[in-house]
């Protein structure tokens, strides 16, 4: 389950529109895949337009997840270390990504 949203600079905005969204999340989704162990079907990756006023940080993302005992911190270091090198590769500005664990064993969801 686990959930990247990405908030982004609306300043950013002529360059959201020049990328191709679709690699780039395909890309971001195998490394999440490949570094927290998680099902494709599963992985979801939300784009937000933002007004980021305070920070140099443009582009802020929070990903949470399912904890696992494969989901180390090494592994979520990893997984953000990745991450960030693509979006600071296709956005050239400074990233701040974070990464959650939801302890609880039960989430109620609706599809």
């Amino acid at each position: 389950m686990p959930s990247l949203i990405l908030h982004v600079d609306e300043s950013l905005d002529y360059i959201f529109k020049k990328l191709d969204v679709n690699l780039i999340e395909k890309n971001i989704t195998d490394i999440i895949i490949n570094e927290l162990n998680a099902e494709k079907d599963n992985c979801q990756i939300i784009w937000v337009q933002s007004k980021i006023f305070n920070s140099n940080y443009k582009l802020y993302g929070e990903i949470k997840f399912r904890e696992k005992k494969s989901r180390d911190i090494k592994k979520r270091e990893s997984c953000l270390k990745k991450i960030g090198d693509i979006l600071k590769n296709e956005f050239n500005v400074f990233i701040r990504l974070r990464a959650f664990s939801i302890k609880e064993a039960y989430i109620t969801a609706l599809d």
